[in-house]
């Protein structure tokens, strides 16, 4: 019966998922086979904010004609621009020494010494005449080789030499007394060497109406550009006139500053004007990159900065890559990987970015702006938010205990409290319909919501199980519907996952995908309990279409596939079927499931990554990802999923909430004494749901690199849900062997 039960569950969602896969990749034009240039060109320390209030003909003739986004600038870290370029570079994030802006010519005098000479004494191997040396190279391959997953300082630079690509770097961030080249660390290869470029002083001119004294010779600049045309594919140009703005900020008044940074950003958009002269974009590329934003961007947590891509293979709107999956977004990971793209090139051993593209969604930079306002109130009042819900569900889970333990007289305000409980899910949820700025709005807003939503089911003229239902599948397809039509609330709820933090991009985050486990157990105990009321045998067939949306919800590719929710789901799934066809779960029975599960998960990973890499989840990439690095990529991502689990159990504010719902349901189990087998006696099916509830919590945490968030959410409607009716069978107030029969 088992093996029939499995097979035939085991169809459908094959067939759902496959269907998945047949989605084409993105049409491009046809481009011309013919290989062409890059050029990076730099704009630091400047906002969307910046390029919309200064006159920017020329930025603005690229946007006429290619794309644009909001790159995240996450690195392994510090917000620095060190960390920033070396990241960018390296493909993964990773810290860098304090050294590692020191990138010069060969030939330059550094400390009385020749930098080629500086670069033996470090390193051993004598580099190339013409050469770009970097002398923190070896500390940054120091500071990083600990990491728990593969890093290659220096990838991106190795990859394009690999290839027979040359680079060169063109320009600096220098103010007096300091060196900046950064942009040395981001085109370097593994040796910490770029080929040929110019970043000595020769491009600074003195003028005393600008910030330092000095400012960029942007003539300089085309110059070495032309110079070098005919040898160099990829040029890297560091403007320097905006970054050396940002670090004048603290000696001069606002009024200046402001003057400082938009005649920069003028100036280097004349520059591109005369760059785009040169270029011919139905060959070549240009992207215009910010690596970092400006210091009051991240005074407020906004640590989203523009990219614009025009050339070969772009057309006007909004960007994306298959890291993020959400048009407007990328990752400051995905710029390395788009210049190897340009050129064919597989990435480099620990590169994770993928492949910029056009989207074809159309959006005006102010619709973008105000886009990027609502991420960073989403990223400012997540944690606020989340906090402020969980110490309520702590208080009120801990009184709805309290009440039935001594205080029973207060039970019919326990079950409010624990509606409540169940409702500001859903109300987060919604909140983005009704998104104000201000953190309190938001606050009362859902609120009242959830305390609105609670009042109707309470109030609502039906049993418990009814109720129950009635909330967890109002969860469950409002989430299901989001995902349908593009994630929009999901991505902007509290609950959801934050993009400027860039752990999670698309799908469903592990807060609802606890969620979702733990309302799929309960309501299949409901629905079955409430039919099985009816002596109804058809109730059997609801185990299928319940659990069959949720697999779908977490496994889909085309809905994020969140790996550790499907394989929670499967086994909650498994063992719901397995206590309702065999009575209990014996070893033979894990193992199967393990089994099929692990078969599962694997077809899932390799048909991912048979798709279009600009439509791949997290599954395929990780496939490419062991096959570029070997299999000892695979032992790296457990490694870290482990150790970034243990220090979430250690920290996060979940931790409490399912510490406290197993100890709650553990305490049902000897106080009132026989409670909950008069539950499991009367009502064994929605009984089993909560098993199998606390069965999917269980293995999210176990399997899951965030477990311990997505188990404290799945006891959201797990143990309220028991304790719900557990009252409705509390002893009468003078403590009699009586039980209150309420045959619903």
């Amino acid at each position: 019966m088992i093996k029939k039960v499995a097979f035939f569950l085991l169809i459908p969602i094959f067939l759902f998922l496959y269907l998945g896969f047949q989605k084409n990749e993105i049409v491009r034009k046809p481009i011309n086979e013919e290989m062409g240039k890059t050029f990076l060109v730099v704009i630091d320390r400047i906002s969307l904010t910046d390029l919309i209030k200064t006159n920017t003909p020329h930025i603005d003739s690229i946007l006429e004609i290619g794309g644009l986004a909001l790159m995240t600038t996450n690195t392994g870290g510090s917000r620095s621009q060190k960390d920033a370029y070396l990241t960018m570079g390296t493909g993964a994030r990773v810290a860098a020494s304090d050294r590692s802006p020191y990138g010069f010519q060969v030939d330059e005098i550094v400390l009385g010494t020749r930098a080629g000479d500086l670069y033996l004494q470090l390193t051993g191997n004598k580099p190339p005449e013409g050469a770009i040396v970097n002398l923190g190279f070896p500390q940054s391959v120091r500071m990083n080789n600990k990491r728990p997953y593969t890093v290659t300082i220096g990838a991106l630079g190795a990859a394009l030499e690999k290839a027979g690509i040359r680079c060169a770097v063109i320009g600096n961030c220098d103010i007096p007394g300091e060196y900046k080249r950064y942009l040395v660390s981001l085109m370097m290869n593994e040796n910490g060497i770029v080929p040929a470029g110019c970043i000595d002083g020769s491009f600074l001119i003195s003028d005393s109406r600008r910030p330092f004294g000095i400012r960029t010779d942007y003539d300089r600049l085309i110059q070495i550009v032309n110079q070098l045309w005919d040898s160099i594919d990829v040029f890297a140009i560091q403007l320097g006139d905006t970054s050396r703005a940002e670090d004048f900020r603290h000696f001069a008044v606002d009024e200046m500053n402001e003057y400082y940074k938009m005649t920069a950003v003028k100036e280097s958009d004349a520059f591109v004007g005369k760059l785009l002269k040169r270029l011919n974009l139905k060959r070549d590329v240009i992207i215009i990159v910010t690596p970092l934003g400006p210091a009051d961007d991240l005074a407020e947590n906004n640590r989203l900065t523009p990219v614009i891509i025009a050339g070969k293979g772009y057309a006007k709107g909004l960007l994306s890559s298959a890291s993020t999956q959400k048009a407007g977004i990328i990752t400051n990971l995905d710029i390395g990987a788009t210049i190897l793209s340009f050129y064919n090139i597989l990435p480099y051993s620990g590169q994770i970015g993928s492949k910029i593209y056009s989207t074809g969604t159309k959006m005006e930079l102010n619709e973008l702006l105000e886009y990027n306002k609502r991420l960073k109130d989403v990223h400012n009042q997540r944690a606020s938010l989340l906090r402020s819900y969980v110490a309520v569900l702590i208080i009120l889970l801990s009184a709805s205990l309290l009440s039935i333990i001594l205080l029973r007289k207060y039970t019919a305000q326990a079950g409010v409290f624990l509606y409540f409980i169940m409702s500001v899910p859903i109300a987060y949820l919604l909140m983005p319909l009704f998104h104000r700025p201000a953190y309190v709005f938001n606050l009362v807003l859902s609120w009242l919501l959830a305390a609105s939503f609670t009042g109707f089911i309470y109030i609502w003229k039906q049993n418990t199980f009814k109720k129950i239902s009635t909330i967890c599948a109002i969860i469950v397809f409002l989430l299901f519907i989001d995902q349908l039509t593009g994630e929009k609330m999901i991505s902007l709820s509290p609950l959801g996952y934050d993009i400027i933090s860039g752990a999670r991009f698309y799908g469903i985050g592990n807060e609802y995908m606890g969620i979702i486990i733990g309302a799929a157990c309960i309501w299949e105990g409901s629905v079955r309990e409430l039919w099985s009321m009816k002596k109804s045998y058809t109730s059997v067939w609801f185990i299928f279409p319940i659990f069959l949306l949720a697999v779908i919800m977490l496994a889909h590719p085309m809905l994020g596939a969140n790996v550790g929710g499907t394989i929670s789901i499967l086994s909650a799934s498994a063992s719901y079927i397995l206590l309702n066809w065999q009575g209990k779960i014996k070893l033979r029975h894990m193992i199967t499931v393990g089994i099929m599960t692990a078969v599962f998960i694997t077809v899932l990973f390799l048909l991912d990554n048979s798709r279009p890499a600009n439509i791949q989840t997290h599954m395929g990439q990780t496939v490419s990802l062991i096959r570029n690095n070997g299999v000892m990529e695979l032992f790296l991502i457990i490694k870290r999923k482990i150790e970034m689990n243990i220090k979430l159990i250690r920290y996060t504010i979940w931790t409490r909430v399912f510490l406290l719902s197993l100890l709650s349901i553990a305490l049902l189990m000897f106080r009132p004494v026989g409670i909950l087998r008069t539950v499991s006696d009367k009502h064994p099916f929605f009984f089993k749901g909560i098993i199998a509830g606390i069965i999917g919590c269980i293995t999210a945490l176990i399997v899951n690199d965030s477990g311990i968030v997505a188990a404290g959410t799945s006891m959201i409607y797990t143990a309220p849900s028991a304790i719900l009716v557990v009252i409705d069978y509390l002893p009468d107030k003078e403590n009699k062997i009586l039980w209150k029969v309420n045959d619903k």
